[in-house]
Parts: C-alpha cells; sequence; structure tokens
C-alpha cells in the first residue's frame, strides 16, 4: 500500500495548520470511493503553498475538510495549536469564519451589493467588531487590493479581475490564519491572474498568513514557496521551489 510522502519539518511556532492521516470516503457499497488515503501535510506563517495534481486525485476534498467543509473520515486537524475535526457543528461553524478566508474560483460576490458591504457580511456574522469599525477594516482591505476608490460600487458593476479581488479582501475580513484558495485565478485572464496572484502572495507574506491553493497552473506553481503533488488521494511529493 502506498503511503503519503513525509511531511517537511518545520519550527511548531510557525505551523498554523497540520493535518496528519487525513482519510476520506465518499459513496456507499460498490460505489465507494477511498478519497484520501491518509494525506499529511502542515503550512506554515508567511508561506504559499500549492497543491497540483490530475482531476480526480483528492486536492478539492482536501480542500474541504482543511476549509472544515466537509469531516475526514480518519486522521487528525489542528489550525493554530487547536484540534477541530471533531468540534461540533456550530462550534466547527464559529472556528471556520474565525481562523480561516477562502476563494474559490468563482467570486460568489452578492452581485446587488457594494464591494464594502460583501466584505462586511462575514464580519457581521462573526460579531467581534462594532458596524463603524467593520466599514472601517472594509476600506482598508479594499484599499490593499487596489480598490479604494470603488468602495460604493454594486459588484455587478465591477470587472472579473476586480471582483476576484473583492474576494481576495473578503478572505481576510476576519483576520484569518489560513487562507485556502481553489483555483483563484482560473477564471481570469493572463494578465489579472498574475496581478491577483501577486496581491494574494504579497498580502500572505506581509500579514503573515499562510496559504494552500488549489491550481493547474504551473507557472503559479512555480512561483510559490512549496509544492505538494497529490496523485491518487496521497501527497506523493512535497517540493520547495527555490525562489
Amino acid at each position: 500500500m502506498k503511503k503519503s510522502a513525509p511531511i517537511p519539518v518545520a519550527p511548531a511556532s510557525e505551523t498554523c495548520l497540520e493535518c496528519d492521516g487525513l482519510e476520506r470516503f465518499l459513496g456507499e457499497a460498490e460505489t465507494r470511493v477511498h478519497v484520501l488515503r491518509g494525506v499529511s501535510l502542515r503550512l506554515e506563517r508567511g508561506h504559499v503553498h500549492a497543491a497540483v495534481g490530475p482531476s480526480g486525485c483528492g486536492k478539492s476534498s482536501l480542500l474541504y475538510i482543511l476549509g472544515l467543509l466537509d469531516r475526514p473520515d480518519a486522521g487528525t486537524l489542528s489550525i493554530s495549536g487547536q484540534a477541530v475535526a471533531d468540534l461540533p457543528d456550530d462550534e466547527l461553524s464559529r472556528q471556520r469564519n474565525a481562523l480561516l478566508g477562502f476563494i474559490f474560483q468563482f467570486h460568489f460576490l452578492l452581485q446587488d451589493f457594494t464591494a464594502i458591504e460583501n466584505i462586511m457580511i462575514p464580519m457581521r456574522q462573526l460579531g467581534r467588531l462594532t458596524e463603524p469599525e467593520m466599514r472601517d477594516r472594509a476600506a482598508e482591505l479594499l484599499g490593499a487590493v487596489g480598490l479604494g476608490d470603488k468602495l460604493n460600487r454594486p459588484s455587478r458593476h465591477l470587472s472579473g479581475g476586480e471582483q476576484q479581488r473583492v474576494a481576495i479582501a473578503r478572505a481576510l475580513a476576519n483576520d484569518p490564519q489560513v487562507i485556502l484558495a481553489d483555483e483563484p485565478t482560473g477564471n481570469l485572464d493572463t494578465a489579472n491572474s498574475n496581478r491577483v496572484f501577486s496581491l494574494l502572495t504579497d498580502l500572505v507574506r506581509s500579514r503573515d498568513k499562510a496559504l494552500l491553493l488549489v491550481t493547474h497552473n504551473p507557472g503559479i506553481a512555480e512561483a510559490c514557496d512549496w509544492v505538494h503533488t497529490m496523485r491518487d488521494g496521497l501527497i506523493v511529493d512535497h517540493h520547495r521551489n527555490q525562489l
């Protein structure tokens, strides 16, 4: 039986997400599929990680488990040193909103809401800030992604690249430790794809976050700090790029 590649060693103080031996089955009886077969991974602060591999190898399933959107059938998962895989649903939802930021291939913005209103949604769900504080933080984040002059523009009046930048700002709204991205540049042209990726990496490194992105773009993968290659439900290689 194949085994997952050993996890590269990193100081515990730098690790903000770690999983060990994650297993996931989908389907029942004869249609049951072993999607993840003992995946282990560690994400460090200030680093950008790429998960690559052919379609159906388990990349998205891994991302959804790490993002607390699905539960593993076996294995452990901790974020900022806290075990989270077995938390009850309401606490799992709270931890997801507090600790994680998500960016998907499609931005999932509310089209009739303004840019600033879209970014305030996760802050309202978490309930830590007052209305003026939420508005100030949303404006600051939009400024950081180069949209400080479009705070009050409805999302439907923004370009595709601008909407994806709003989605990045929204992912940072609650100051998450980990950002998870599923093909975040997949719907963008080359220029906007490069701009969004550069923006993401700059934010991760300057704000000491960890980023894991799933990508089929070899140029994006080569620009990440780490590349984790998946095949048949396993991470078969951890490769550090010389940037």
